[in-house]
Formats: structure tokens, C-alpha cells, sequence
């Protein structure tokens, strides 16, 4: 198994700064997602790593072996495209065994690794079909069997779901997800989809014009966003950003806001005058009801989504659109009044980076 140690890795093209001075520790055995925005540099820095770019500046060490300069076929990595990057003229045997014969291994090692990667993503009875023959499910299968019957210390995947339908796309996301926790295997991922990446990874680096903006757990990043980006980015619905300072002459507003700044122990918000910080609540810390209650905003339901288990309403506060939760059976329509009582806050600074929780 390889760990990756990545070190201030940078990368220019020409007057533009793809990365900025990128830093990020990957465990022997770990899935880690890179997450973010279209042009945030995440799939960049993997290809740096695969050895398909080269950085402007910076280190990678994988395992105990310095890869920076080193090319591609010296690296012990394997790569799952988003394309999948599969051969048409090949059958799926010869597709898993093309890496494998490339590197010149003798026919009775291709042929036990073919089989064990086969064995693995349950395509064992497509073996003798072309790629033409196969559905998109299919095709990703032999793309990620290929990869391991590489037996690589690192495998990249560069979002390998997103040409799936939704529901093929669940099924493969639990599959990949219980293949990898059984082989063990150093798996650095890219997506966008944040969902994808909460289900899959062991931690996320969330990345943000060509920076990581916040490295941990998803349960971490999600309860504890380090910025307002992070938080808006993470979760559906995104969590409400309230900037204070358009609010805090509206006695309504402020009244129940400020009764969680007073609630909160932390010493670090007590330095902070309300007015200057920008709250941070999810949707789901928002309980709606058509009652009033105490500490409680009185706002217009503008849109109601029934969901099934729950109501999704989109309302206004001030000038911020804020979106909250309510209960299936709750008789609350588009236009009607709504209760909402604020808990669970998490509280930024002018610059957008989170001071506390709670």
C-alpha cells in the first residue's frame, strides 16, 4: 500500500495559477475525494500525480519513493478516466490484460490477475464481448477491474460515474465503495458531486481556485465548514449564509439571532461585535411550523417542495434567501406565513472563516 505525501505542489499555464501551493497527506489504504467546483484545479493535481502533468514547483512522495520528475510508466499508479478510456476493437479480456502486457509480465501472471479483476467487478461472463457490446455500467467495471489488475500502490479515479444514469450510478457508487474497502487500495478521487463524495470518502479535500480549502471528514466538514464557501458548497440545500450587518437594524430579525449569540460559551465569538459576523444555519436546523413560538421569525413561504419525507420552503429574510425544513404533514403552502425558530448556528468572521458552532 502507498501513501502520498504531496508538498506546496504549484502549477502555471502560461499568466494563469492552476494550483497554489498545494499540501495533502494521503494514508496507505485511504479513499480520499478531491471535491469541488468546476476550475477549482482538482483534476489538475491528479493528473500531476499520475504523472500526465508536470508541476511548476513542489514535491510527491508515494510510499517512501520521491515521483516528482519521475514519468508516468515509472510510477506504480493506475488511473480510471472519466471516459473509461476503454479500447473498442478489444474484447474485455484484452482490455485487462493490455496494461499487463505492456509491462511484459509472463502470460500466467496476466492471465490469474485478468481473472481475479474480473472476478472482483462480477464480469467474468463478458469476458469474450467487445466494448461496443457493453453498457456504460459495464464499461466502467472493466475500466476499474483493469486499474487493479495493475496492482497499483495509488489508483486515481477521475470522476468515474458521471456518464452514468442516476440510479446505475447509486448501485456502482456502493459497489466501488465495498470493492475498495475489501483490496485496501490508496485511492485519491475526483468529483464534483457532493453527495458522491460524502458517501465514498474516508476524508475530503474541498478545493477552491486552485487552493484546499478544508481537509477532513465529511461528518467534520459538514457540521464544522471551515469558511462560508465550504458551507455553501456542502449540503442540500446549501446552508443559508446571513451576512448580520444588512439585518441588524431590524428588531425581527436580530431578536431571535441574537439569542443564540448570547446562548453561545465560546470566548472566541465574545471578541466579535454581532453586526460583523455572518451567520451560517442549515436547513435542517430550522424547524418551520404555521405556529408561532418563542424567538421565532414570522416569514412567507415563496416556494413549498413536497420531498417525500419531508417540505422543502424557500423564503426571504432581509435580503437573503433562506431555505428551511418542515415536516410532510405540515399544512404550509406557497404564500402562507411560516415559523421559523434558528438553532445549531455557526458563526463567521469578515472574511468568511468560521469563528464557532453552537
Amino acid at each position: 500500500m502507498g501513501q502520498i505525501k504531496i508538498s506546496n505542489v504549484q502549477k502555471t499555464f502560461g499568466d494563469t495559477q492552476a494550483l497554489k501551493s498545494i499540501s495533502l497527506h494521503v494514508e496507505p489504504g485511504e479513499f480520499t475525494v478531491l471535491l469541488g467546483p468546476s476550475g477549482c484545479g482538482k483534476t489538475t493535481l491528479l493528473r500531476i500525480v499520475a504523472g500526465l502533468e508536470f508541476m511548476t514547483a513542489g514535491q510527491i512522495i508515494l510510499g517512501d519513493k520521491d515521483i516528482s520528475d519521475l514519468p508516468i510508466q515509472k510510477r506504480n499508479i493506475a488511473m480510471v478516466f472519466q471516459n473509461y478510456a476503454i479500447f473498442p476493437h478489444m474484447t474485455v479480456y484484452e482490455n485487462i490484460a493490455f496494461g499487463l502486457k505492456m509491462k511484459k509480465f509472463s502470460q500466467d501472471i496476466i492471465s490469474r490477475r485478468v481473472d481475479e479483476a474480473m472476478e472482483l467487478m462480477h464480469i467474468e461472463q463478458l469476458s469474450k464481448r467487445l466494448s461496443s457490446q457493453l453498457s456504460g455500467g459495464q464499461r466502467q467495471r472493466v475500466a476499474v477491474a483493469r486499474a487493479l489488475a495493475m496492482k497499483p500502490e495509488v489508483l486515481l479515479m477521475d470522476e468515474p460515474l458521471s456518464n452514468l444514469d442516476a440510479l446505475l450510478r447509486l448501485e456502482m457508487r456502493a459497489e466501488l465503495k465495498s470493492l475498495l474497502d475489501g483490496t485496501n487500495t490508496t485511492t485519491l478521487y475526483v468529483t464534483h458531486d457532493q453527495t458522491e463524495a460524502m458517501s465514498l470518502a474516508d476524508r475530503i479535500a474541498i478545493m477552491y481556485q486552485g487552493e484546499i480549502v478544508q481537509y477532513a471528514q465529511a461528518s467534520e466538514i459538514y457540521h464544522e465548514p471551515a469558511s462560508t464557501f465550504v458551507g455553501s458548497f456542502i449540503g442540500n440545500p446549501p446552508m443559508n449564509i446571513l451576512p448580520l450587518a444588512a439585518m441588524v437594524n431590524d428588531t425581527n430579525i436580530v431578536k431571535p439571532i441574537a439569542a443564540l449569540f448570547k446562548k453561545s460559551k465560546d470566548s472566541r465569538l465574545k471578541k466579535h461585535d454581532l453586526a460583523s459576523l455572518t451567520l451560517g444555519l442549515r436547513a435542517e436546523d430550522m424547524p418551520s411550523t404555521n405556529k408561532p413560538a418563542i424567538n421565532s421569525w414570522k416569514l412567507k413561504a415563496m416556494v413549498v417542495e413536497p420531498l417525500g419525507s419531508h417540505l422543502h420552503i424557500t423564503t426571504k429574510i432581509g435580503n437573503s434567501l433562506l431555505r428551511v425544513i418542515a415536516e410532510n404533514d405540515s399544512k404550509i403552502k406557497s404564500g402562507s406565513d411560516i415559523f421559523v425558530c434558528p438553532s445549531s448556528p455557526r458563526w463567521f468572521d469578515k472574511q468568511g472563516q468560521l469563528i464557532s458552532c453552537g
